[in-house]
């Protein structure tokens, strides 16, 4: 009996000193750590008290692209098929882009798609600006910025993302006029985030009457790009 009295004592002191670290590790509320993204980085990780309301989808902006240059080609030139054929070419230069940091060149190129309405333009940007996501285009007739060639402009669009999707620093010299504007970076790691911060208010205000509204329904201003983004993918 006394054998086994000191056994208990000793293991009642052992599990005493434990301590179990409860706190997640991507700093989300324990009602919110269901996620289908796996391996957050240390980097996103400082911003992501932003992200307790991220949709279902979660669809990272970061990371390798998930679809081909001719998946996306493709599928421009279904939704264009008249189409200017120097805009063909775009689909490798984003996935170049995206990849010098880390940022899915086919969710830019999805994103493109959405703010260009396939590169038929028509708003306030015109196409000589090679302004393929409306940087610094507010609306009310503002054209925003202006870039000397494609590559030039899809590399702004890329930093500008990677600003809002991550806290890692750029690996190309800065060439995003926007890009010291995003004061709290890694706010939007998912696509479904760009709603209410990239574009505002990120939904459409004559069908719902708020952002969260819209993202119940996934038709805010990142679920739309997420969508074309799963339509590429579905591309042969």
């Amino acid at each position: 009996m006394r054998i086994s009295f000191l056994w208990l004592c000793t293991a009642l002191v052992l599990l005493s000193g434990c301590t179990y670290d409860t706190t997640s590790h991507d700093h989300l509320s324990p009602n919110n750590t269901r996620t289908t993204v796996s391996h957050v980085s240390h980097s996103d990780a400082k911003a992501s008290h932003a992200t307790e309301k991220l949709s279902q989808t979660h669809t990272r902006i970061t990371g390798k692209a998930r679809c081909t240059a001719e998946q996306m080609r493709k599928f421009l030139k279904r939704r264009h098929p008249k189409i200017n054929n120097k805009y063909l070419l775009l689909p490798e230069i984003y996935l170049s882009e995206g990849a010098k940091e880390g940022i899915r060149g086919d969710v830019a190129f999805a994103q493109a798609l959405h703010e260009t309405n396939f590169f038929k333009f028509g708003g306030d940007v015109l196409p000589e600006q090679n302004n393929f996501a409306g940087l610094g285009a507010t609306g009310g007739g503002v054209k925003g910025h202006s870039f000397a060639t494609p590559q030039l402009g899809v590399r702004a669009q890329i930093q500008h993302l990677k600003a809002y999707a991550s806290t890692a620093p750029l690996n190309n010299p800065c060439v995003d006029p926007r890009f010291r504007y995003v004061k709290d970076r890694g706010c939007a790691p998912c696509i479904e985030d760009l709603g209410g911060k990239w574009a505002f208010p990120g939904y459409d205000t004559k069908k719902y009457g708020s952002l969260q509204d819209a993202l119940k329904h996934q038709d805010s201003y990142g679920d739309k790009i997420r969508k074309l983004c799963e339509e590429m993918e579905k591309m042969k």
